[in-house]
């Protein structure tokens, strides 16, 4: 920091004496139309004398006499044709503008870096280390993949699939809106599944702050009607019903989600914790008051890594075989896990609200996340699991990228893609199957 602000200052000062000395310097007096032309009749008088000297009119005593006289008459008629106090005047103007310069360059310098600079970027930098510029280039790739994803689907609107996965993009980014009429979309297309009546609500819900409204209680209904044991579903009816403070429903459906998942998976371990949270809130405890305050991040997110993404939307001809979701009943032979932190030093940078993305990237080829996973500040530090039940599309698993790269990000702005002030984290060339992974948010996006 003392380092940054010397080179600061030696480069202030240099400047100063590249344009102050010109100004202090006295420089001679221009010579002006008048002052020539008495010159030129002096030289024509000593022409003269010079003539004088070569007919004999003149000794050479009497010669070298007259030309010290004209020399003499020359200089005082010069010297009063000067204005002194044009010279004083072209002085003093020097001197204001050197002073002026030597305190406004300085001044114009620090007004000009709090505008436009960024005054803390000092402190920030000592305790960060450098970002990656790979991880910008990943987010641009990722932004332009589904750009040409969307721009596909609208030339061709009947891809059931292809409306999947763009939703699930969008919900990645943060762009809930889109989500959900890409979802309604793919309800257009395929009507009635289980799974992307759940995947909606969960964006109506993000969109609104977790605050349930017809829409989203109306889609959860449908998905529950169609399959009781939708995993997403279940977790969204208890968040809602413990909004609305029935304990004893939120109970009922956090109980059957939990006989669902395997025992020692992390949305198991999350959904125990929501149970007992809700049991508390039902005897008269307090517990139950963050869950039904979290809203998605909490009750939707513990079903996440059981749900989303397991199985993709199902065109009506091939409905009847999708009765159940992947995750349920089948394992993941690919399993990244670790544990999830946000670097002591930069932890006051961040608020518990913001936003927290885990994922997982290919090495190689596409820049496309294979699985994420979505948490906020006030989760963390915490462990984590990434496998193919928390990819964003069924052709795009965790078992299928070979070594991928894990970064983890915290957003302020709720959205996937890198911006300046978020933080981040990378840990490279990380084989398919991991665990005991430390997952470190280090690092401030510039």
């Amino acid at each position: 920091m003392t380092t940054l602000w010397l080179i600061v200052l030696a480069l202030l000062l240099a400047t100063l004496l590249c344009l102050v000395p010109p100004l202090l310097r006295r420089t001679p007096a221009a010579e002006t139309a008048s002052d020539a032309s008495v010159r030129a009749f002096y030289l024509a008088q000593r022409e003269q004398l010079r003539r004088d000297l070569d007919n004999g009119a003149l000794s050479p005593q009497a010669h070298a006499r007259a030309d010290e006289e004209l020399q003499r008459d020359l200089l005082q008629d010069l010297a009063m044709r000067r204005d002194p106090r044009a010279r004083l005047g072209g002085q003093r103007a020097g001197i204001a503008a050197a002073c002026v310069l030597t305190v406004a360059v300085p001044v114009a310098a620090v007004l000009l870096y709090g505008q436009l600079g960024n005054p803390r970027a000092a402190a920030t930098i000592a305790m960060s280390p450098a970002p990656e510029p790979h991880a910008q280039d990943a987010d641009n790739d990722m932004a332009l993949a589904i750009n040409a994803l969307a721009q596909r689907l609208r030339a061709s609107p009947d891809d059931a699939d292809g409306w999947y996965m763009l939703a699930r993009s969008y919900e990645t980014l943060g762009r809930y809106n889109d989500a959900i009429a890409a979802y309604q979309e793919v309800l257009r297309l395929a009507p009635g599944q289980p799974l992307v009546l759940a995947d909606l609500a969960d964006a109506l819900l993000s969109a609104r702050q977790g605050q349930p409204d017809a829409d989203s209680v109306a889609a959860v209904a449908q998905a529950l009607q169609a399959e009781p044991d939708q995993p997403k579903a279940l977790a969204l009816a208890g968040m809602m019903a413990l909004r609305r403070g029935d304990a004893a429903e939120a109970l009922t459906h956090w109980e059957r989600l939990q006989k669902l998942l395997p025992a020692d998976s992390e949305a198991a371990r999350q959904i125990q914790t929501n149970i007992a949270q809700a049991r508390a809130m039902a005897t008269g405890g307090a517990g139950g008051a963050s869950v039904a305050a979290a809203g998605p991040a909490t009750g939707a997110a513990a079903s996440e890594g059981a749900a989303s993404g397991a199985t993709a939307p199902t065109t009506p001809a091939t409905a009847a075989s999708a009765s159940a979701p992947a995750a349920v009943t089948t394992s993941s032979p690919a399993r990244i896990a670790g544990q999830a932190r946000i670097a002591e030093a930069l932890r006051g940078q961040v608020a518990p609200n913001d936003t927290v993305f885990i994922l997982a990237r290919p090495m190689e080829g596409s820049r496309m996340p294979v699985a994420i996973l979505k948490l906020q500040v006030a989760d963390l530090p915490r462990a984590f699991v990434l496998d193919d039940s928390t990819s964003m599309s069924p052709d795009a698993t965790l078992s299928k990228a070979g070594k991928v790269r894990v970064e983890i990000r915290v957003s302020r702005s709720g959205n996937a893609a890198a911006q300046a002030g978020d933080l981040s984290g990378v840990v490279t060339d990380v084989p398919p199957r991991a665990d005991g992974l430390e997952l470190v948010a280090d690092t401030v996006v510039r």
